[in-house]
């Protein structure tokens, strides 16, 4: 698993870079979706305890695929739903989101998240 999804972005900014060094054109581009809003928020509430809280969108539910690293070079994913608050125990590391979106919004539901991130399970 590439930590905190950077594989894609990486892998996008080569292939952009090549195509402006041979002389060429940047490629188009597909057309995106618009940007899920920050809902969550991550806080540490002890020495290995973490708080997820939907802070910004307190009256949707908010689908979010979440990462967490052992110190090492071992992390673990999930998908999860998240309402209000859920707490985390990572002894290793602050837990990353690596998206996040509204529940019910056009590409969003727990198999879309699942699909784009099929190394996490579903929580």
């Amino acid at each position: 698993m590439t930590p905190h999804g950077c594989g894609r972005k990486l892998a996008a900014a080569v292939l952009l870079g090549a195509a402006l060094a041979a002389g060429g054109e940047a490629p188009a581009q597909p057309k995106q979706q618009p940007a899920a809003p920050e809902c969550l928020n991550v806080a540490q509430s002890s020495a290995a305890t973490y708080v997820i809280s939907n802070t910004v969108c307190p009256d949707e539910s908010v689908l979010a695929s979440i990462e967490l690293a052992n110190g090492r070079d071992l992390a673990r994913c999930f998908v999860k739903k998240i309402r209000t608050q859920i707490s985390i125990a990572s002894e290793g590391a602050a837990p990353v989101i690596n998206y996040q979106c509204i529940e019910g919004a056009t590409g969003c539901s727990v198999e879309i998240v699942r699909d784009m991130f099929p190394e996490c399970h579903a929580g």
